[in-house]
């Protein structure tokens, strides 16, 4: 029987790695600061490094999810007709996230939308 693969995106741990503990520095860095502990500057550096280091690994993760969407769609989806997938999704023991994707890959009308995007 035809099955389509599980749908199975990277990792958010890193991302969320760097989401939760920068607010933490953040706040000690600006605790630092009122006890007067450290400098205004090297907390002031503290925030900058934790900003640059939030923001790069959000970009690093949406950059490999959309590459990982690219590379499923190229080698599940964009080769099958939409009643193929439609009758694909409707086998039992399709798991939930590859359902949603692909579910969101038909409703956009067979095109790949950035990871989060909606039609």
């Amino acid at each position: 029987m035809l099955k389509l693969p599980d749908y199975a995106p990277p990792n958010t741990q890193r991302a969320l790695v760097a989401v939760a503990l920068a607010p933490l520095i953040v706040l000690l860095a600006f605790t630092l600061i009122v006890t007067r502990l450290i400098d205004p500057d090297t907390g002031f550096a503290w925030f900058a490094a934790c900003s640059i280091w939030v923001i790069y690994e959000m970009h690093d993760y949406q950059r490999t999810i959309d590459a990982y969407n690219a590379r499923y769609v190229a080698a599940h989806l964009a080769w099958r007709s939409s009643p193929a997938l439609r009758a694909l999704l409707a086998i039992e023991g399709t798991s939930a996230p590859t359902r949603d994707f692909v579910r969101r890959f038909l409703d956009a009308g067979r095109v790949l939308l950035r990871d989060g995007q909606r039609v």
